[in-house]
């Protein structure tokens, strides 16, 4: 039930660029790391890796196969 509450707000910060858990701007951060097909690595301050794919211009939470 919690996951439910969680989970639409997350999405929501995601969306504006934001980290969910500490709420930094993710646009700010400065660990990127270029990949080859053409998306960054993004670490957040907090440890958390997200995605961001330049095409399409958002964030999303990076995979265990892709850290």
């Amino acid at each position: 039930m919690i996951k439910k509450l969680i989970s639409p707000l997350q999405s929501i910060l995601l969306s504006r660029k934001f980290c969910p858990a500490c709420t930094r701007p993710l646009d700010d951060q400065k660990n990127r790391e270029i990949r080859n097909n053409g998306t960054e690595r993004v670490t957040c301050d907090c440890g958390r890796i997200f995605i961001y794919d330049k095409e399409l211009e958002n964030y999303r939470r990076a995979m265990f196969n892709e850290v």
